[in-house]
């Protein structure tokens, strides 16, 4: 027996998990401005620890960058369509680059 002998060691499969980093532009219409919509969004992005901004749109609708793991995104966006006085009729969504940021912001127009 032979106890300083080196086990050979199996290569481990890589697994993605759900906290990976990603960056996503989205676009809400509907009944979306003068709802409270911004507010709440970034009520929930900071609660999660997302990053990125949140605004309103003259022709009304209402964008937003999220920068976060895809599962705190989805809960949020989840939690936005259950708000009653909210009505969420189209989201658009697309994946972006990721930016350096240090927190959530709101911002005007």
């Amino acid at each position: 027996m032979n106890f300083f002998r080196k086990k050979k060691k199996e290569p481990q499969p890589v697994i993605m998990t759900d906290n990976s980093i990603i960056r996503r532009h989205y676009r809400f219409t509907g009944i979306v401005q003068g709802v409270g919509f911004r507010v709440e969004v970034w009520k929930r992005a900071v609660d999660l620890g997302l990053r990125g901004w949140v605004k309103n749109n003259y022709d009304g609708s209402v964008e937003c960058e999220l920068q976060g793991s895809q599962e705190k995104m989805d809960h949020l966006v989840a939690s936005m369509k259950k708000i009653p006085r909210i009505h969420i009729e189209n989201i658009s969504v697309h994946q972006i680059p990721l930016k350096q940021e240090s927190g959530f912001e709101m911002m005007g127009y």
